[in-house]
């Protein structure tokens, strides 16, 4: 087998570029299966956070509870509940569209990293396996915070949808 030398640029040059086509062809690919994956893990936290905003709007008096027992936020009235919920819906829906990444998505981080910290004694003390379910949404979340500029699957950008395609 023959190996280029130090002095055979041109075949040198020639496995490097085949090496950069090759790496662009695998990154082309990846891309593309890196924009759904970030998009569907988007949508999923919308839906919970979807959730969580109805219940302040829908019924603010079960807010207020989960505010009193698991952040130890006492006195909250329902119109400032509800007031929150409308701002967070704002927010929620600026986060499903992709606008103002760097915020919409680091609000999303802080609300739900709150949230799943202030539930300590679900995961050490009174055990509800159904609160487990924070820690994969809390790392979806945090995926989707430092890969924020790769996530651009229907996105608004620049005032205009981004391309839809697959």
């Amino acid at each position: 087998m023959d190996f280029p030398s130090v002095g055979d640029n041109m075949t040198a040059q020639g496995i490097d570029n085949n090496r950069e086509n090759n790496m662009d062809d695998t990154i082309t690919v990846a891309r593309g299966k890196i924009e759904w994956a970030l998009f569907l893990l988007r949508l999923g936290v919308f839906i919970v956070m979807l959730a969580w905003t109805l219940d302040k709007l829908l019924d603010p008096g079960h807010g207020v509870k989960v505010f009193e027992h698991y952040m130890f936020i006492k006195g909250l009235e329902t119109p400032i509940m509800m007031a929150f919920g409308a701002i967070e819906m704002v927010i929620i829906l600026a986060f499903l569209a992709g606008l103002w990444k760097r915020y919409t998505y680091g609000f999303i981080l802080i609300v739900h990293g709150i949230s799943t910290f202030s539930s300590w004694k679900q995961y050490s003390i009174d055990i509800n396996l159904l609160f487990f379910a924070a820690w994969p949404m809390l790392a979806a979340i945090i995926t989707l915070y430092m890969l924020r500029d790769l996530d651009v699957k229907f996105t608004i950008r620049g005032g205009q949808a981004s391309e839809l395609v697959a």
